[in-house]
């Protein structure tokens, strides 16, 4: 596994879960990343091989040469990466290698100048999407059909966790008037929380004592929180910043609801987490939410970046009481039935297998319905 990202998003969940569960199927698994990262630490404390190397890029040779020496020496009989700057230090790094290289996508939009960068992705085997939605973003840029497949993301079944009140103290919330309607990610543009600003503005006629909770970190070094704060103050909307919270995903049952208002989401792994945990979810027909989410089932689905029809959904999901039971019980079924990691780490596996043996590769593995609402 190869990764140089710093941060511990939901790219990084990903590998971290997919790590441990080939391991679990009898696989030896080394882990190349940066020093000092959060991904380096989370993959050390799940007892994972480890090894830190600076990756700064392909055309760097210190990072390169270190890198062709580590796989030389640990003689892997595929090399999987995880970001797009690493698919090129990879690609150059096994020109004389015996390895087979596989890329996983998680970014919505195309490659940037694919003419470019063709010659370093000719060198992979097997480019796979994490929804429909990334796969055409990738077809798209160029790439062969007959190497992309789309393996939907899984997650683990969540434990036993503790009750929502207890959570909602851990959160600093337990003095909520209203219901509590939570999104987790990364504070970044592209996830839209200024139309959830917005369309809580449109909230507090019918629920006056609802609040808005925030669980990620600014990927802007604080100033996009800032510009966040300044705007709940504006607005007078009652929302909590939380901040980065080690294994979010468990505070999720202190939410009435989760809200997904990206303007673009590569596939929505939050999404799933709330959905194990019979958490009803409003998100945005936006990439591959559209693929997990069952409009009127497991969840409601909204037009990005509309803070009138986001209000209406969220009001809808906290009014009818018969859509929100139905939600909470299907949520768990529509998880169980698709996006397990089980299934996912079973799909790569098989991945890893056919480039091994040269097979021709099939155009999805366990996917979703290409659009689930449909």
């Amino acid at each position: 596994m190869l990764s140089s990202q710093r941060a511990f998003y939901g790219g990084e969940v990903h590998l971290l879960d997919l790590a441990l569960g080939l391991r679990r199927r009898g696989h030896r698994v080394s882990c190349v990343v940066r020093p000092g990262s959060q991904l380096a630490d989370r993959l050390e404390e799940s007892g994972l091989e480890v090894h830190r190397l600076r990756l700064r890029d392909w055309y760097e040779p210190t990072s390169l040469l270190q890198l062709t020496h580590l796989l030389a020496s640990l003689g892997p009989d595929v090399l999987h990466s995880h970001t797009p700057r690493d698919y090129y230090l990879a690609a150059t790094a096994t020109v004389a290698l015996p390895v087979r290289n596989v890329g996983t996508r998680h970014q919505l939009h195309p490659i940037t100048v694919p003419r470019v960068k063709k010659p370093f992705l000719r060198r992979f085997d097997a480019m796979i999407a994490v929804s429909e939605a990334v796969r055409d973003g990738l077809i798209a840029s160029g790439l062969e059909t007959t190497r992309l497949v789309t393996i939907p993301n899984g997650v683990a079944w969540p434990g036993r966790e503790p009750e929502p009140r207890v959570l909602r103290r851990e959160l600093g919330i337990s003095d909520a008037p209203g219901p509590v309607v939570g999104c987790v990610g990364r504070l970044c543009p592209t996830k839209g929380l200024d139309t959830l600003f917005w369309a809580a503005t449109l909230l507090r006629g019918r629920w006056p004592g609802l609040r808005l909770v925030l669980v990620g970190t600014d990927t802007r070094g604080g100033s996009y929180g800032d510009e966040l704060r300044r705007l709940a103050r504006d607005l007078r909307i009652s929302v909590t910043f939380c901040g980065y919270r080690s294994r979010a995903a468990r505070l999720m049952r202190a939410f009435d609801m989760l809200v997904v208002p990206s303007r673009a989401e590569p596939f929505g792994l939050v999404t799933l987490e709330a959905l194990a945990r019979g958490v009803p979810v409003v998100a945005t027909r936006s990439g591959g939410s559209r693929e997990i989410v069952r409009d009127g089932c497991e969840g409601l689905l909204v037009p990005p970046a509309d803070p009138e029809a986001l209000a209406a959904a969220i009001s809808l999901m906290l009014a009818d009481h018969a859509l929100h039971a139905r939600c909470v019980r299907e949520g768990p079924r529509r998880v169980a039935e698709a996006f397990t990691i089980e299934r996912q780490v079973a799909s790569t596996e098989k991945v890893y297998g056919l480039v091994i043996e040269g097979a021709p590769l099939p155009s999805r593995l366990h996917a979703s319905q290409r659009r689930a609402e449909a």
